[in-house]
């Protein structure tokens, strides 16, 4: 059994593949990530800025997939 791998999606991407890749990963619709990251940022930080950076630092370190 191969194991799972977080990467940014390829394929279903609109800037990074960031959410796409989240969503590939854990078998969510990039819909249902895009509801829980909103929730979490009005929930725990409360600023859209938080989020920015949050995005850009998950899109550096995942790498992205092939094909």
């Amino acid at each position: 059994m191969a194991k799972k791998t977080l990467k940014r999606s390829s394929s279903n991407r609109v800037i990074a593949g960031t959410v796409g890749g989240l969503g590939e990963y854990f078998g969510l619709s990039r819909t249902v990530i895009n509801v829980i990251r909103v929730l979490i940022v009005l929930g725990t930080f409360g600023s859209w800025g938080t989020l920015l950076i949050v995005y850009v630092i998950a899109s550096l370190l995942m790498t992205p997939s092939q094909g």
